[in-house]
C-alpha cells in the first residue's frame, strides 16, 4: 500500500468529521444560549487561572479544561456582556477548537479499532463517530469531555501501539496522556491501574518496567494539581474533589451545589470539614443502613442512565421515552403514534436514540463474540466496566457514561464486520 493510499481514509475521515462539526457550530447554532449551563463558570475560572493563577475559592474539578478556555480568552480579547464572562468571539473560538478535537477523536478511534481488531473495524467505527449526532452536538457545548475524550482514547491508542512496539519512552507517553485526561476529568483517576493489570497479563517479562514508566509519568502530571492545592489552598487533592458529594447524590439524585447545601443544612459560614463530615455521615447511613436497598437503587439509576441517550436534553419538547411509554400504556392507536412523531424535536431526538441503541445493542453482541480475546481486549472491555462500576457507586448520568460510547461502537463494528463461517459447497461436500 502506497503512503498516499495509507493516509487517504484518515484524511477523508478527518475532513468529513470537521466539516460536519464546523457546520453545526458556525451555521446551525452560531449563537447558542449557554446561560443555563456551566459555560460562565468554566470561562470565569479559566480566565482567573491563566491571568492570576488563583480563583475565588478552591476548585472541585481538575484544571486543564478551564485553563484551555482561559488561554482562548487571553488570546481573543474582548468585552463581554454584563451577565456573561465571555464574548461571542471567545465562545466561537473555543467551539471551533473543540470541533478540531472532535474530528481528531474520530481518527484516534479509527487507529485504535485497526490496532485491536482490523482496518474494517476502525473505518466503520471512525465513520460512525464522524456522523454521530451526539458527538457533533458535544462540540457546541462548553463541557470537559471535548478535551478529555481525545486524550483518553489517544492514551488507549498509543498503549495499543506500544504493546506492539514497546519502549519505555512510549509507555511514559501513555501515562502522560492519561495524566492529562485525569487533569481534565477526575473520573479517569484509577483507570491506569487497569492498564497495569493488563501489562501483567500480557507482558510477564517486562511488565514491571513498563508499568513503572507509565505510572511515574502519570503520577508526575497528576501531582502538579496536588502540589498547587497544597501551596495555594492548604489542602490535599488528588485529581479532583467532590467524591463524597457524588456518592451522596448517588443516594438521592442529581442536585445543584445550592440544593446540596440546603438539603444538608450548610451555610456559607460552615467550613469545608463540616460539609465533608455531614456528607460522610449521610452516605454511611444510607449505604450501611440498607446496603441491598442502596445497591438496587443504584442498579436502577445506572440502567436509566444507559437507557437515555446523551444530549437529548439539547432539544426542547417532550421526552420521547415518556411519551412512548404513555402511548403503550393508554393509547396504542395509529393516531396517537402520529401525534408522538409530530411532537417538537422528535426526529433529532429519535436520531440520537438510533445511534445510541445501535451502538449499545450491537456493542454487547460484539463483547460477547470477542470474549475469547478478553486478555488482548481487556483495556477496551475495561472502559465499559470501569465507568459502569464507577457510576454504579457515584451519580450516574448519560453524560458521565458517554466515554463508553466509542468503546461500544468499536465492539459493534467488530460484530458487524466479523467473518462468518462459510457453509461447505455441494461439490466439496460430495
Amino acid at each position: 500500500m502506497s503512503r498516499a493510499k495509507h493516509y487517504a481514509f484518515p484524511l477523508t475521515l478527518t475532513a468529513t468529521a470537521l466539516i460536519l462539526r464546523l457546520f453545526f457550530v458556525w451555521v446551525i447554532e452560531p449563537a447558542p444560549n449557554l446561560s443555563g449551563g456551566d459555560a460562565n463558570w468554566y470561562m470565569r475560572t479559566g480566565h482567573d487561572l491563566v491571568t492570576t493563577g488563583v480563583t475565588d475559592g478552591p476548585m472541585q474539578p481538575p484544571p486543564l479544561y478551564p485553563i484551555a478556555l482561559g488561554v482562548v480568552q487571553v488570546l481573543i480579547s474582548g468585552s463581554p456582556a454584563p451577565s456573561s464572562y465571555y464574548t461571542h468571539a471567545e465562545l466561537q473560538t473555543a467551539r471551533t477548537l473543540q470541533s478540531v478535537l472532535g474530528a481528531l477523536l474520530c481518527v484516534i478511534v479509527y487507529w485504535l479499532g485497526w490496532r485491536l481488531f482490523s482496518e474494517r473495524v476502525g473505518r466503520l467505527t471512525g465513520g460512525v463517530l464522524a456522523i454521530s449526532p451526539a458527538l457533533i452536538l458535544d462540540v457546541g457545548h462548553i463541557a470537559s469531555e471535548n478535551l478529555m475524550l481525545p486524550l483518553f482514547f489517544g492514551g488507549l491508542a498509543l498503549y495499543a501501539y506500544t504493546l506492539e512496539h514497546p519502549t519505555m519512552r512510549r509507555m511514559a507517553a501513555v501515562g502522560a496522556l492519561f495524566g492529562l485526561a485525569t487533569l481534565t476529568r477526575a473520573a479517569v483517576l484509577a483507570f491506569p491501574l487497569l492498564l497495569v493489570a493488563h501489562l501483567f497479563l500480557q507482558a510477564r517479562t517486562h511488565w514491571r518496567r513498563w508499568a513503572l514508566a507509565l505510572l511515574l509519568s502519570y503520577s508526575a502530571l497528576v501531582s502538579t494539581w496536588t502540589v498547587y492545592n497544597v501551596i495555594v489552598w492548604d489542602r490535599v487533592v488528588v485529581g479532583g474533589e467532590g467524591i463524597l458529594a457524588f456518592l451522596y447524590q448517588g443516594t438521592r439524585g442529581q442536585l445543584s451545589p445550592y440544593e446540596l447545601d440546603s438539603e444538608l443544612g450548610i451555610s456559607a459560614e460552615n467550613d469545608r470539614e463540616d460539609r465533608a463530615q455531614k456528607l460522610k455521615e449521610q452516605v454511611e447511613a444510607t449505604i450501611f443502613g440498607d446496603p441491598l436497598g442502596w445497591a438496587t437503587y443504584r442498579a436502577k439509576e445506572l440502567a436509566k442512565a444507559y437507557a437515555q441517550p446523551h444530549n437529548t436534553n439539547h432539544f426542547g419538547g417532550p421526552s420521547i421515552r415518556s411519551t412512548a411509554w404513555a402511548w403503550l400504556r393508554t393509547d396504542r392507536s395509529l393516531a396517537g403514534l402520529r401525534d408522538i412523531v409530530r411532537t417538537r424535536s422528535f426526529w433529532p431526538k429519535f436520531t440520537l436514540y438510533i445511534f445510541h441503541y445501535a451502538g449499545l445493542g450491537l456493542g454487547l453482541l460484539g463483547m460477547i463474540a470477542s470474549r475469547r480475546r478478553w486478555k488482548a481486549l481487556l483495556p477496551l472491555y475495561g472502559v465499559v466496566l470501569y465507568f459502569s462500576t464507577l457510576h454504579f457507586a457515584l451519580l450516574a448520568l448519560p453524560r458521565y457514561l458517554f466515554p463508553t460510547y466509542a468503546a461500544f461502537w468499536l465492539f459493534a463494528a467488530a460484530w458487524v464486520t466479523r467473518r462468518r463461517a462459510q457453509p461447505p459447497s455441494p461439490t466439496s461436500a460430495a
